[in-house]
């Protein structure tokens, strides 16, 4: 995903997701990324109407606070990266998260 700074006209964030392993990691260091300092979860499944709307309200639910969501369908395929302001708030939202999903497979 890229996009433009807001209010800067010369300055893009370029972000990729996961990036893992050392080959990886060495190759984007090299293309002058870095990584971020946000925690994220990668959200990757079936597409099934509703299912957004079902983790966001688990993950607000527990009062946990979002940094950004967002999410894609290709075909029957959806995913989604989240962005939260702690990594404490990641580890907690990931079985919500889970559990939201499988409730819309039903």
């Amino acid at each position: 995903m890229g996009y433009r700074y807001p209010g800067e006209g010369t300055k893009a964030a370029i972000e990729l997701y996961p990036i893992a392993g050392k080959k990886v990691n060495s190759a984007a260091s090299e293309a002058g990324l870095s990584g971020s300092s946000i925690p994220t979860l990668l959200v990757e499944g079936d597409d099934k109407p509703g299912l957004g709307l079902a983790i966001t309200q688990a993950i607000a639910g527990a009062g946990i606070n979002t940094a950004f969501f967002v999410a894609q369908s290709i075909g029957r395929r959806f995913s989604a990266v989240l962005g939260f302001e702690t990594e404490a708030d990641t580890k907690a939202a990931a079985p919500l998260i889970k559990k939201a999903a499988a409730s819309r497979k039903k």
